[in-house]
């Protein structure tokens, strides 16, 4: 039975929504108009290239109906009891329902641009779960972006009929055929995509389909499966957004089953090698747990909505499980690996084959696998020969079945040493120079490592060592905090490990459950002096993780959230690195406090490390931010109460404070340390409208950092400043 509106609905939805529009101006506009980009601003963003970010794109994507109250006329093209993004209450309702709508004039004018997300927070009034696809409808709405997602929230919906009632063919409901590439193009380095931006006007809000695609990554750790594909051989990916119940499996139980289609059974994506056939509809957002985008917030994704808008055209077998080496193997080892071999139940395996190569053999050689046991997969066993002292062995798996098709390989190295792990380089070192683990993480094994304690504990709580006075690449690495012997460590301990587990967590090496010995003191080995420049190359960057870092005369770029900010040697935010507090002699506003954009800064110097997706300098202290002179400062508004930030910054012993009155009046400028206890008063009388400068001398009070605050005429600023002696 079609679920409907009653009248009396129907009455309560127009009582209700009466109130809000019915003084607005509303515009009458296509579904085209609110998704329309200017060509300026599309060549904005494909100029800017890897430089882009949120901020940039949310200024670039909309156009003047932003905000406004338009009215469109547009057919229901998903489901709206599948809507299952917004988290339900205790009663199982949402806060919000988000559908998809396509203009009726696209019967005339064409599909692109016509699609639209509608998200409804007054749902039960609006009456928006009786909706079916296929049903025309009148919406009165706020054109209301949330971040890069264009969407329109509704004040009210009317239902006028179905598409039939008003001649409109059935293939205003068919899907547009799209591939990966017209939706994302290769930016940068290392094959990161961004949005295609010369379609995004089109294809934001679409009803698009995607032949004969191949799934690239899939992790199904969580009740909300990451997975993508590709359908030109991953040179470009979607992301599949769980907006659909259809979906996702966190919900059944959690939402009201009798108002939505909650699925009981969990959803499972298809494996990597896959092919499919999938439909859905196209929106931005900023999510990237494979990290394929230049940034988060520049790639659009795809929600599929009914179960039947993914079609698995095939389905390979899953080598799983790959086997390593639990020993430092020598050059006469020979390496067993053993995988899981998983075939479609109704296809059988025709071959299952190991693939390797060395650093000192790139040819690649291949061994037959062996069947040597069964668990709920067929286990297979390969044999990889001994390889050369020091050489990296990379393998993969291949199983192929008797109709062609082969499971998606996995490369596994693993490392020759003769006389076992002796260095740090042995442990950090990756197979192709690349980011990613080392040949050894995740086992615990003896090694002979002597190196010195870098990092400055008492001040950072890091722990970092270092054991090449050259300062090579790989020969830093950082050490578990929660380890006690380690929180014993001071800096200039010279240590000698005889075992630990190396442990990737969060992309980041370390070393903890460490059995060690002190056996003296030393000069740490200095920073290493480079440019941020050489650092924008992950595989430099991945070289040095653990290593202390020194970057000279730098440019702050931009004030980060969470404490960081960036910086760069030659003032570009193409060549910027970025920087964190998460060091323990700062805190949180460290950052905001201290820098402004485009300030020169002497040095920077710290730990360099990754964390949350990004590498990153972690400076250790106040001693390793250099003087900083602040960038020339002009008050926009010539008239306004303003204050400036003190330069320099940090500064010793004196510094020069500048700030603007609009009108004569009585001035306080006074310094305050971070007890609230006044150590200063700069000003305090009558001084004329206008800018004005005056100093702080400082030599008589200790390092650390200090409030300034300017009042005059009822209004009050205040700012930090950091004293560094």
């Amino acid at each position: 039975m079609r679920r409907r509106f009653t009248a009396f609905a129907a009455m309560l939805m127009i009582g209700a929504m009466v109130a809000p529009w019915a003084s607005a101006q509303i515009t009458d506009v296509t579904i085209r108009e609110i998704n329309f980009i200017s060509p300026d601003s599309i060549q904005a963003l494909n100029d800017a290239g890897v430089t882009l970010d949120d901020p940039r794109i949310e200024n670039a994507i909309f156009n003047d109906l932003l905000r406004d109250t338009v009215r469109v006329r547009a057919v229901v093209m998903s489901d709206p009891t599948l809507s299952g993004l917004s988290t339900p209450n205790s009663e199982g309702l949402p806060s919000r329902v988000h559908f998809f709508v396509r203009d009726t004039a696209s019967v005339t004018q064409g599909n692109a641009g016509m699609g639209l997300q509608i998200v409804d927070g007054s749902w039960q009034e609006n009456g928006v779960l009786s909706l079916l696809v296929g049903d025309v409808i009148e919406i009165v709405g706020v054109v209301a972006p949330f971040d890069e997602v264009m969407q329109v929230a509704p004040v009210s919906i009317t239902a006028l009929g179905v598409y039939t009632d008003f001649g409109l063919p059935a293939s205003i409901l068919d899907p547009v055929v799209i591939t990966t590439g017209d939706t994302h193009k290769v930016v940068g380095q290392d094959n990161r995509i961004q949005t295609n931006w010369d379609n995004l006007a089109d294809l934001r809000g679409q009803y698009v389909r995607i032949e004969n695609a191949i799934v690239q990554r899939r992790d199904i750790s969580s009740d909300r499966p990451n997975w993508t594909f590709s359908s030109d051989a991953g040179v470009t990916q979607v992301y599949i957004r769980d907006l659909s119940l259809a979906y996702r499996n966190d919900r059944d139980g959690a939402q009201d089953a009798t108002q939505f289609r909650v699925f009981e059974d969990d959803f499972v994506p298809p494996p990597p090698g896959a092919g499919i056939n999938i439909q859905g509809f196209m929106f931005m957002d900023d999510f990237d747990p494979f990290a394929v985008g230049t940034d988060p917030d520049v790639l659009i994704k795809i929600s599929p909505m009914e179960r039947e808008d993914l079609e698995i055209t095939v389905t390979p077998p899953i080598a799983s499980n790959p086997s390593k080496p639990e020993t430092v193997l020598g050059t006469e080892d020979s390496a067993v690996i053993t995988a899981d071999i998983t075939p479609d139940p109704t296809r059988t395996l025709e071959s299952v084959v190991l693939y390797y190569y060395t650093s000192s053999v790139p040819d690649t050689m291949s061994v037959e696998g062996s069947l040597s046991g069964k668990t709920q997969a067929a286990v297979y066993q390969f044999t990889i020969p001994p390889a050369a002292d020091g050489d990296f062995v990379t393998y993969w798996i291949i199983a192929t079945d008797n109709l062609g098709a082969e499971s998606q390989p996995v490369n596994v190295s693993y490392r020759v040493l003769g006389s076992g792990i002796t260095t740090i380089a042995h442990v950090q070192e990756t197979a192709d120079g690349g980011p990613g683990a080392g040949p050894f993480a995740g086992l615990t094994l003896p090694m002979n490592i002597t190196a010195t304690v870098v990092s400055q504990p008492d001040s950072s709580g890091l722990w970092a060592i270092q054991d090449d006075e050259g300062l090579a690449p790989w020969s830093g690495i950082l050490l578990r905090d929660g380890d006690t012997n380690v929180q014993t460590l001071k800096q200039g301990d010279v240590i000698n490990i005889t075992e630990a587990e190396i442990e990737e967590r969060f992309d980041v090496t370390r070393l903890r459950n460490i059995t060690m010995t002190v056996t003296g003191t030393a000069v740490p080995p200095g920073y290493k002096s480079v440019p941020t420049s050489a650092l924008v190359d992950e595989s430099v960057a991945e070289a040095h993780e653990g290593m202390r870092l020194r970057f000279e005369n730098v440019t702050i770029v931009s004030i980060e959230s969470f404490g960081e900010w960036t910086f760069s040697s030659d003032g570009t935010a193409e060549n910027a690195v970025n920087a964190d507090d998460a060091s323990d002699a700062f805190g949180s506003s460290f950052a905001g406090d201290t820098f402004a954009p485009d300030d020169a800064v002497a040095f920077i110097q710290g730990i360099w490390w990754f964390s949350f997706g990004e590498y990153k300098l972690v400076p250790e202290s106040s001693l390793d931010i250099g003087g900083i002179n602040v960038a020339n400062e002009e008050f926009e508004v010539p008239g306004e109460f303003a204050l400036g930030q003190n330069y320099p910054n940090p500064f010793n012993p004196s510094t020069t404070i500048q700030y603007n009155i609009p009108a004569a009046s009585v001035v306080s400028v006074q310094v305050f340390d971070m007890l609230g206890r006044n150590v200063a008063t700069l000003v305090d009388g009558q001084v004329a409208a206008g800018t004005h400068t005056v100093s702080f001398d400082a030599r008589n009070l200790a390092s650390g950092v200090y409030l300034y605050r300017l009042e005059a005429a009822g209004n009050v600023i205040n700012r930090s400043m950091m004293l560094l002696k």
